[in-house]
């Protein structure tokens, strides 16, 4: 069965703030699945590609954004 995360959990898991998730979410720059309600979730596999395939620069994304 494939593990999902919601938005604290992700923040928790990915070390950085809630906010920062929303951010990225709403940017589209993190992989997210909108599930009938309206709520995101996040596939741990998508998450750990996308963070692998950044080679853990996920700091240096938020950080180039002003607006966060």
């Amino acid at each position: 069965m494939e593990a999902y995360f919601n938005l604290q959990q992700l923040a928790k898991y990915l070390r950085i703030t809630e906010s920062a998730v929303e951010h990225l979410l709403k940017n589209s720059k993190i992989p997210a699945v909108e599930t009938p309600s309206n709520v995101y979730i996040f596939k741990k596999s998508d998450i750990d590609a996308w963070v692998k395939g950044r080679r853990g620069k996920i700091q240096e994304l938020l950080e180039k954004d002003e607006t966060l």
